[in-house]
C-alpha cells in the first residue's frame, strides 16, 4: 500500500468520525436524586450529654440544633430503646432514661430517618470490675481457662499477646494470669504452641492436658498429634525412647487424633477428647529407613470418629465405645459434637447437631455411660428439635444449661435456652422469651445463686434491646438493674464466678470479643455483679 493511499483513508475515516460525532444526539438521563426527601436540618452534637451518666429514670440533656420543627414527631432512641421526651429547645433535647436502656448511642429518628449523637452510659448493678489489672487483655480468641487451687488461671487459645508483653518473650497459645489477670511469667511454656489450642484439663497428678489444633509445642516440632500432656510448670511432659541410631526425648502422651480436638475432659486418670477426627494416631519408635542407616518414624492408626478415650500414657483406651471384632469405634454421633460436660461419676454428656448415637435415637443431646453406651436413665426425652451450642452445670444449684438454636426441647417450647434437672429432665420453671430467627445463643451458665449469664449472636431479648449478651433471672426474664450494659462486641465462651472481700459475685469473662460496655476489652475482662 503507498503512502499517499494511507494518508487518503486515514483522512477519511477522521472526516467520518468527526460528522458522526457533530450529528449524533446527546443522550440525556433522569436524575436519580429527584424526589428524593429534603435533608432534616438536624445536628447532634459529639459533645457528651449533661449528665455523662445516670439511671434508669433520670433525665439527660443532648445538645442539638434543627429540632424544633420535628418536635410533635420526632422520637428518641437510647442504645435503641425509645425514651420519652421531656423538652426540645433550640440547644437540644431533654429525655427521660427508659428502664429497659443499656448503654449506648443516643439518636434521634424521624420517620425512617435516624440521627446518631454521643454515647450515654446508663448505670446498674453490673459494673467493669475494677480490680481486675487486665487492660488490653489478648490479641486473640480465649478458649478456655483452668483455674489453679491458689486462684491463678492458665488461659488458653488462639492468642500470641497478652497485655502487649507477647513482644519482650513469645506467648503462643497459653499462659497463666494472676487471680486478677495479671500476667505471670512463672509458667515455663517458652514457645509454646504455633497452633490454637481449644480446652485445657487438670489431672490429678497436677499435670494438664491441652487438645486443640497443633503439631508442636516448644522445641517437640511435629511431634504432636493435636493433644498432649504438660507438667504442671508448663513444660512439656517426656520420656526418652530408643530409636534406631540413638536415643531421643519425645512427649510422654504418645496418642492423638488426625483432626482437631474441641474439648477434652478427665476424670481420675482417664482422658476424653471430642472433636472432628476420624482416626487415632500413635507413634511407633525404633524402626530404619528402607536403606536400615537412618532413624524412620511409622505411625499406627485405628478408625475412631470424633470421640475418644486415652489412658495416661497416650494409648487408646479400646474399653470406650469400640467395637473390638472390626477395630475401630462405634458410630458414635452421626452430627457434629459442639460441647460436652463430664461428670464426677465418670458419665459423659454430650450436645451437638445430631439425631443418632451408635444409630440409636439422640436428639442433639446424650448422656454416656463409663464404658460410652447410652445411659438411658437420663431422662431428656425427645431432646431438641435443633442443635445445641453448649452445655454448663452448677453444682450450687445442681442444674444444667443448655444454649443453641432450638426452639423446643422434649417437645416443651424453650426458644434457645433450657435448665435441666441432674436426671436429665427440663425444669419448665425456667423460660426463655421467644427469640428472632436471626438470634443465637452460642452459650449460657448459671451462677450460684441462680441468675443465668447468656452470649451469642442477637439483638434483642422479649422486645429489649440486648446486645450479645445478657443476665437472666431464675424463670428466664431480663434481670432488673443488671442489663445496662452496652453490647458485647463479640460472644463470651466461658466464666468463672469468684467473689471479692465483700461478697459482691465477680465473674471472669472470656471468649472472642473486643468490647464490653462500650470499653476495649481483648478478650477478657471481669464483672461485679452488686
Amino acid at each position: 500500500m503507498s503512502f499517499k493511499f494511507r494518508y487518503i483513508l486515514l483522512a477519511l475515516m477522521i472526516y467520518i468520525g468527526f460528522s458522526t460525532s457533530c450529528t449524533t444526539k446527546e443522550k440525556t438521563y433522569e436524575d436519580p436524586y429527584a424526589g428524593g426527601r429534603p435533608v432534616l436540618g438536624i445536628r447532634m452534637s459529639t459533645d457528651y450529654p449533661e449528665p455523662r451518666m445516670g439511671e434508669p429514670g433520670s433525665v439527660v440533656k443532648f445538645k442539638a440544633t434543627g429540632l424544633l420543627p420535628y418536635k410533635n414527631t420526632l422520637r428518641f432512641l437510647l442504645n435503641g430503646e425509645p425514651a420519652e421526651v421531656v423538652g426540645i429547645d433550640s440547644t437540644g433535647i431533654q429525655v427521660k432514661v427508659p428502664e429497659s436502656a443499656s448503654t449506648g448511642v443516643g439518636a434521634v429518628a424521624v420517620d425512617d430517618r435516624i440521627v446518631f449523637g454521643p454515647v450515654f452510659r446508663v448505670t446498674g448493678k453490673l459494673q467493669l470490675d475494677n480490680s481486675f489489672k487486665a487492660t488490653v487483655g489478648a490479641d486473640r480468641v480465649i478458649t478456655d481457662v483452668l483455674v489453679l487451687a491458689d486462684g491463678r488461671m492458665i488461659m488458653v487459645g488462639d492468642f500470641t499477646d497478652y497485655e502487649r508483653k507477647g513482644t519482650v518473650k513469645p506467648i503462643n497459645r497459653i499462659l497463666m494470669t494472676t487471680k486478677d489477670g495479671d500476667l505471670d511469667r512463672s509458667l515455663l511454656t517458652d514457645g509454646g504452641s504455633p497452633g490454637y489450642i481449644s480446652s485445657i484439663a487438670s489431672l490429678p497428678n497436677g499435670k494438664m492436658v491441652i487438645g486443640g489444633g497443633f503439631s508442636s509445642y516448644n522445641i517437640h516440632l511435629g511431634e504432636i498429634s493435636n493433644i498432649t500432656v504438660l507438667n504442671s510448670n508448663g513444660t512439656i511432659d517426656s520420656m526418652v525412647v530408643r530409636t534406631f541410631t540413638n536415643q531421643d526425648t519425645v512427649p510422654a502422651f504418645n496418642g492423638g487424633v488426625d483432626g482437631s480436638i474441641r474439648k477434652v475432659f478427665t476424670n481420675g486418670n482417664s482422658i476424653t477428647a471430642i472433636g472432628g477426627f476420624n482416626f487415632y494416631l500413635q507413634r511407633v519408635y525404633g524402626y530404619g529407613d528402607y536403606r536400615g542407616k537412618y532413624d524412620s518414624l511409622a505411625i499406627d492408626s485405628v478408625r475412631i470418629k470424633n470421640l475418644v478415650r486415652f489412658f495416661p500414657d497416650g494409648s487408646l483406651d479400646s474399653s470406650f465405645n469400640y467395637n473390638l471384632a472390626l477395630h475401630k469405634s462405634f458410630d458414635g454421633p452421626n452430627g457434629p459434637i459442639n460441647d460436652g460436660f463430664m461428670q464426677e461419676d465418670g458419665k459423659l454428656i454430650l450436645v451437638g447437631r445430631f439425631t443418632k448415637y451408635n444409630n440409636e435415637a439422640a436428639n442433639n443431646i446424650v448422656r454416656l455411660n463409663a464404658d460410652g453406651s447410652i445411659d438411658r436413665t437420663f431422662k431428656s426425652g425427645n431432646g431438641s428439635d435443633l442443635d445445641i451450642s453448649s452445655i454448663t452445670y452448677n453444682k450450687f444449684t445442681h442444674r444444667f444449661t443448655l444454649a443453641g438454636n432450638f426452639t423446643t426441647f422434649d417437645g416443651v417450647e424453650q426458644n434457645g435456652l433450657a435448665l435441666l434437672k441432674e436426671d436429665g429432665s427440663l425444669d419448665q420453671a425456667f423460660k426463655g422469651s421467644t427469640k428472632e430467627n436471626t438470634d443465637v445463643y452460642e452459650f449460657a451458665a448459671q451462677l450460684s445463686n441462680g441468675w443465668m449469664i447468656v452470649s451469642g449472636n442477637f439483638r434483642n431479648y422479649g422486645g429489649v434491646h440486648r446486645g450479645n449478651f445478657m443476665v437472666l433471672d431464675q424463670k428466664g426474664a431480663l434481670l432488673k438493674g443488671y442489663n445496662t450494659n452496652g453490647d458485647l462486641g463479640g460472644v463470651v465462651r466461658h466464666i468463672y464466678e469468684t467473689k471479692n472481700f465483700a461478697g459482691q459475685i465477680q465473674v471472669l469473662l472470656t471468649g472472642g470479643f473486643d468490647k464490653f460496655d462500650e470499653q476495649p476489652a481483648g478478650n477478657v475482662t471481669r464483672i461485679l455483679l452488686k
